[in-house]
């Protein structure tokens, strides 16, 4: 029997693997839910998943991003969370959002910026920082002592986080502009995920999950021109990091939401892997896998926005039946929804996927 690396590696190795591996990303809500039934709040504990998760740590300081928001004329409320980068967000009042408790509101706190020079003065945590990786290596060694994948998730790696702190209008406008001031932050966090990539790589990492969200239901969030001016050669920076550090080959995934068709090929020029999701509201899944396929693993297929919060157990068994018959005609297949389970996915339908995968022997 393989163990679930081997046959990860198998899998993205075209080189007859024995099952599709499964991934179950959940929001607060489900792991509630998988706690209740499970007695394990962990997805992947609860359900024997073959991904464990990992990554080094460069903290921050939320008590002096506040001062510093202060400071520049932006007062965070009271109850806002803010994060090691000063991402800030507001949960909504107890009871509001019923079960979907954990949406929040986002806050923009660098939309007040008039000039590149504020942004330095900004407690961005310390990239030296020697400690980022104190026993991560250790923990990667562990991961494959139980047999799994060793997974390290560093989506918003360079456009989201810029955004979410600048607000997306202002970032474009700034680009646009030419002030500097997007261009400052686009860095910043590319340098941020370079030195987190590179940690990861030398730690032994399987998977190396990247991502921003740039396309939209309907294509493309934003033109291929712009994308390929601005943050093409940002992520490509990022992915040679990973390739320089790398001890054995790390996958490299994507991940973007909605159509983004037409830079796939770039993706796969600069050297990525995995593309997460293929959204099938939005992307036909076997136009994609046909055309893709033997450049590229494909990781999430089961839609979150049809199957498996309004379909039937048997629409779910469907899907997973789809992505078998993908698998067996050569194509690297890990079965995932398209994005985190909401609450309103029935427990009926997270059970009958796990079974349904595990039901599948492909060799």
């Amino acid at each position: 029997m393989l163990t679930a690396l081997e046959n990860f590696t198998r899998m993205m190795g075209r080189d007859r693997p024995q099952w599709m591996p499964l991934d179950l990303p959940a929001t607060p809500p489900v792991a509630d839910m998988i706690e209740e039934k499970t007695g394990i709040r962990d997805a992947a504990l609860a359900f024997g998943l073959d991904f464990r998760f990992c990554g080094p740590n460069f903290p921050g300081d939320p008590a002096k991003w506040r001062a510093a928001f202060t400071e520049i004329g932006f007062q965070a409320p009271a109850n806002a969370i803010v994060n090691e980068v000063g991402f800030t967000e507001v949960l909504p009042p107890a009871g509001s959002t019923g079960k979907a408790y954990h949406l929040s509101q986002m806050l923009h706190p660098l939309s007040v910026i008039t000039d590149v020079k504020q942004l330095d003065q900004l407690p961005w945590p310390d990239l030296d920082n020697p400690n980022a990786d104190r026993g991560l290596a250790e923990q990667v060694a562990e991961i494959h002592r139980d047999g799994k994948v060793a997974l390290c998730s560093m989506e918003c790696t360079v456009f989201e986080f810029a955004w979410y702190l600048r607000g997306m209008d202002n970032l474009f406008g700034d680009l646009l502009e030419e002030n500097g001031i997007a261009d400052w932050l686009l860095d910043w966090f590319t340098e941020w995920s370079v030195r987190k990539g590179r940690l990861a790589a030398r730690a032994g990492v399987d998977v190396i999950g990247l991502g921003d969200d740039v396309g939209t239901q309907r294509g493309m969030m934003m033109s291929v021109d712009f994308w390929r001016e601005h943050l093409k050669p940002r992520l490509k920076r990022v992915i040679d990091s990973i390739r320089a550090a790398e001890k054995q080959h790390v996958w490299v995934r994507y991940h973007s939401d909605g159509d983004i068709r037409p830079i796939i090929d770039d993706l796969v020029e600069i050297g990525v892997d995995i593309l997460n999701p293929v959204q099938p509201e939005c992307m036909p899944v076997d136009e994609v896998v046909a055309k893709h396929k033997h450049h590229l693993g494909f990781w999430g297929m089961v839609g979150t926005q049809t199957t498996m919060p309004f379909g039937s157990p048997e629409d779910v068994r469907s899907v997973v039946a789809g992505c078998a018959r993908l698998a067996r005609e050569g194509a690297a297949i890990i079965v995932a929804p398209t994005h985190v389970l909401e609450p309103d996915v029935p427990w009926e339908n997270i059970e009958t996927l796990v079974e349904a995968v595990r039901g599948v022997a492909l060799g």
